[in-house]
């Protein structure tokens, strides 16, 4: 056995199960993206159809299916359509407490989901920046914010949704390593918890590029939905200046 320390094993664990469903690794390889993509679809849809309509869903849903990174990523055994799935849902919820709420089993689902998120890869993490645009859109009362209760310890039990759903992972394999105690095991503790974590995003090894090269990949991965910028960006900003809630913590 070689212990495999570059990312946390939900998507291999998912792929797992499938295998136990469908006894062919070929489907079971593509069954978790494929249904990862299907999910994020149908999140997309009813959060949009929830905030506006049904045609608004269609048609955020339709965007979505149209971008050639979405579509490229989903058909292949690859683990960001898992991750993408589990911050969309985590957003999601949120977003239902945010702004159709108060919805506390929403809200509790979104931070759970956000937890999924980080055992999947970490930057499952970065859901939970849907605070920061929600945070300022109620202390500037703008429209369309739920108004939810101001219990700190309602807010705070997202936090214990969150660390359960690590604790998912993180609990078996920190008993684990302590069992094993094992030169091998912890070396693959540090790889995992620190140098693939912490190390990659604060001093990565992978994206050398300067930060202008990312911009030319979200323009260019996001075809054809970029050629729209040009006409809904003077729309956002009407929205903006309405103080719509909706298109500030959405976008």
């Amino acid at each position: 056995m070689q212990l495999y320390s570059d990312k946390p094993p939900t998507f291999m664990a998912l792929q797992a199960a499938s295998y136990e469903v469908v006894r062919n690794w070929r489907i079971a390889f593509l069954l978790p993206s494929l249904l990862a993509a299907l999910g994020t679809l149908l999140l997309v849809y009813d959060l949009a159809r929830r905030l506006w309509d049904h045609r608004t869903g269609l048609y955020a849903a339709g965007a979505l299916l149209a971008a050639f990174q979405f579509v490229y990523q989903a058909k292949r055994a690859q683990i960001d359509p898992s991750v993408t799935f589990f911050i969309t849902l985590a957003n999601y919820g949120l977003l239902r407490h945010f702004l159709l709420g108060p919805d506390w089993r929403a809200y509790w689902l979104g931070c759970f989901a956000a937890g999924l998120g980080v055992i999947t890869k970490g930057v499952g993490v970065l859901a939970l920046l849907m605070f920061a645009p929600y945070l300022f859109a109620r202390a500037r009362h703008w429209q369309y914010v739920a108004h939810t209760d101001r219990s700190a310890g309602r807010w705070l039990s997202g936090a214990l949704a969150f660390a359960a759903a690590a604790a998912l992972w993180l609990a078996p394999m920190l008993l684990a390593v302590r069992n094993a105690d094992s030169p091998d095991y912890k070396a693959y503790l540090d790889d995992i918890l620190y140098h693939q974590t912490a190390g990659r995003y604060t001093d990565s090894w992978d994206h050398q590029q300067p930060r202008w090269y990312y911009l030319g990949v979200i323009l260019t991965g996001w075809l054809p939905l970029t050629l729209t910028l040009p006409g809904v960006l003077p729309r956002w900003r009407e929205r903006l200046r309405e103080h719509d809630a909706r298109l500030r913590c959405c976008r």
